[in-house]
């Protein structure tokens, strides 16, 4: 898979070394990218100049700042497996997102509030592309993320080891005023849709976000930064 622009190659080259196959450089380039070489090239990293013309065709239409990374294929983590790891104690649901701009954006909300793991089903849903890792600032490169095939089943097995799952939705109950602390797994769906109704109906509860503007509706990648905002504040004690 090819990742362009400073940010994700810096932060792949950071968190995964080894899966970075190359680092590739426009001829024409600044400062800046003479440090993300260097830092690469300590990280036993290849580095490779190319032309701005060639370095455009491997990027294709993203916005890629004169850098470019190929790295090897996602390695989804395994849902049981991290569930099972003591720490695992705050775990996000996508119900439907095919945006991977909103994707993007949710990884880096994740990886800003210590999600431990981001869970994602197999089908319906964008995974780990390039446009999504570059909407993450890089952040995908951080944040734990296994795909499942029913995420009712996956809601089940979170309950089964002592998660109250929430989902998100307009007539849910106000976010600020229920107790988070303990394990939680919020759910989010898809801003046209919502969170489906079979996946619906397993959750504990529904919440919301209290709205007093003049729209009543955040896009979903704001409602996951306020709501995991809540969940955090509560849960390490600083509100």
């Amino acid at each position: 898979m090819i990742v362009y622009g400073a940010n994700p190659v810096l932060e792949a080259i950071r968190a995964h070394p080894k899966r970075v196959r190359y680092v590739a450089v426009q001829r024409e380039h600044s400062g800046r990218m003479q440090k993300l070489m260097a830092e690469a090239e300590e990280a036993g990293v290849a580095v490779k100049i190319m032309t701005t013309n060639e370095i455009v065709r491997l990027a294709g239409r993203g916005v890629h700042n004169g850098v470019i990374a190929e790295i090897g294929a996602t390695n989804y983590a395994d849902f049981h497996d991290t569930l099972a790891l003591e720490e695992t104690k705050f775990v996000l649901i996508l119900d439907g997102i095919t945006d991977p701009q909103n994707f993007g954006a949710i990884l880096r909300v994740a990886d800003g509030f210590a999600v431990d793991l981001v869970v994602i089903p197999e089908h319906e849903s964008v995974g780990v592309t390039p446009a999504a890792v570059k909407a993450s600032a890089g952040a995908s490169e951080w944040v734990t993320i296994a795909q499942v095939t029913n995420l009712a089943r996956a809601i089940e097995a979170l309950q089964q080891k002592g998660f109250w799952v929430y989902a998100a939705a307009a007539d849910g109950d106000r976010a600020d005023k229920i107790d988070f602390t303990g394990k939680v797994a919020l759910v989010l769906g898809s801003e046209g849709k919502g969170v489906r109704r079979n996946v619906l109906d397993h959750c504990d509860r529904t919440i919301s976000i209290p709205m007093f503007g003049h729209v009543d509706s955040f896009n979903v990648a704001s409602a996951a930064a306020v709501l995991c905002y809540e969940v955090v504040r509560q849960t390490r004690g600083d509100g």
